[in-house]
């Protein structure tokens, strides 16, 4: 079939003729997962079949080699295994997850097993798994209304999929998004690495609790550290005061810590009363240490690294003496070591309402180097750890907006037919 409307919006150069569509019942055979009885020990008793669940594909992508649970053949009903290169959707519950499976295995019965018939096996299952992107929003879009959710298996068959008219075109459109995969698998290693790093190194540069010395620390450096009040290394300032609407606020996010009020993707979870200037509000300056005391439990104590600014006054803010470092001080207070101290001061019994008030917190203790310069060198490494992996986070976050733009304007758009 032939139509003016049948090419992408973008592509790759030298490709100019039209695309061609077909239903998905001219291209595939539709088969139903299922799962083997669990009654039955010899269905699942070391078993070497993949079979698999929704949480296969969070657990390990779209592309599908092996699976958490397996089942034995004695499972296998008498239609046989789902061959290599079929791909699953989810077309019922959770509704249009799919998945490349490249080993021969089954799947529970969320999901419809597709399979291309012998005269479409030209079209690749690396192309289809991306244009199966297009077929889930479809999916999402046509649930049946009342009831468990599903997708109607005879509207499905209707559907159109659309291929290049060339194989090369083809392989082009699936190397392009195999290589961006491959950049976002990348990157996401890349994070959890780095802040497995962070972790250990929050555990290891900072003496654990009862000792005065860290497990590893930087060259030059030896001696032991003192152990101090906070009230000896931080001052609480009350600045309560209205504001204009022209005056910057600043945005927490529990998680991350102070956000640029400039960045509006970040604003959006921010903890700040929506009736701002209705409000009395805090000022703030660089390397002020704030806390709300309300969350320190969930490691809400921050450093303002950014600029001043105000914030809420359910925030309380302290800033630093001159015999200690600000950068140190912002690492220290979001320790494990010190959350754990946190705990022992928590008022309250309630999770919800405990609170740290800024006398306990004033009256806690840890450990410092005795040197400025150690504590520079602690601090600036945090810094610097943070900043590559805020860096890397954002490179994630290009790569997925440019996947999601690529497949909206790759492929033909029939996610409204």
């Amino acid at each position: 079939m032939k139509n003016k409307s049948l090419t992408p919006q973008i592509r790759f150069k030298g490709y100019d003729d039209e695309w061609q569509q077909a239903k998905v019942r001219d291209v595939f055979t539709l088969g139903n997962g299922y799962t083997p009885s669990k009654a039955n020990p010899a269905f699942w008793t070391n078993g070497t079949i993949p079979w698999f669940r929704m949480e296969d594909i969070r657990e390990n992508g779209r592309v599908l080699a092996d699976s958490i649970q397996h089942v034995t053949p004695e499972a296998v009903k008498s239609s046989g295994l789902f061959p290599a290169g079929s791909i699953i959707v989810s077309t019922t519950a959770t509704i249009g997850e799919h998945a490349l499976l490249i080993a021969d295995s089954l799947a529970n019965q969320r999901f419809t097993v597709f399979q291309t018939v012998n005269r479409w096996s030209w079209l690749k299952a690396k192309y289809l798994l991306y244009r199966f992107y297009g077929l889930g929003d479809w999916c999402r879009k046509n649930v049946n209304a009342g009831g468990l959710a599903a997708v109607s298996i005879t509207d499905l068959q209707k559907y159109d999929i659309d291929f290049p008219s060339t194989a090369e075109e083809r392989d082009s459109i699936a190397d392009y998004f195999d290589n961006i995969d491959k950049l976002l698998v990348d990157t996401e290693r890349e994070i959890t690495r780095l802040e497995k790093m962070k972790q250990a190194s929050l555990q290891k540069m900072f003496p654990r609790p009862g000792e005065t010395t860290p497990e590893i620390r930087f060259d030059g450096f030896d001696g032991e550290w003192r152990r101090c009040k906070l009230s000896e290394l931080l001052t609480q300032r009350i600045e309560h005061q209205k504001i204009s609407e022209d005056e910057p606020l600043l945005a927490f996010s529990y998680a991350e810590g102070v956000i640029d009020p400039e960045d509006k993707k970040s604003n959006k979870r921010d903890f700040l009363m929506t009736d701002k200037f209705n409000k009395i509000f805090s000022r703030t300056e660089v390397d002020d240490i704030i806390y709300n005391p309300a969350n320190v439990i969930h490691g809400a104590i921050h450093r303002n690294t950014l600029k001043t600014g105000v914030v809420s006054p359910i925030y309380k803010i302290f800033s630093c003496s001159y015999n200690i470092s600000p950068k140190y001080m912002g690492v220290r207070l979001r320790t494990p070591h010190f959350i754990a101290e946190i705990l022992k001061y928590i008022e309250g019994t309630v999770i919800k309402l405990r609170t740290l008030s800024p006398e306990s917190f004033l009256n806690m203790e840890i450990e410092i180097p005795n040197s400025l310069s150690e504590q520079e060198c602690i601090g600036e490494y945090f810094v610097s750890l943070d900043a590559i992996i805020s860096a890397k986070r954002k490179k994630l976050d290009k790569l997925q907006n440019l996947k999601q733009s690529c497949l909206d304007k790759m492929f033909v758009n029939t996610t409204a037919q």
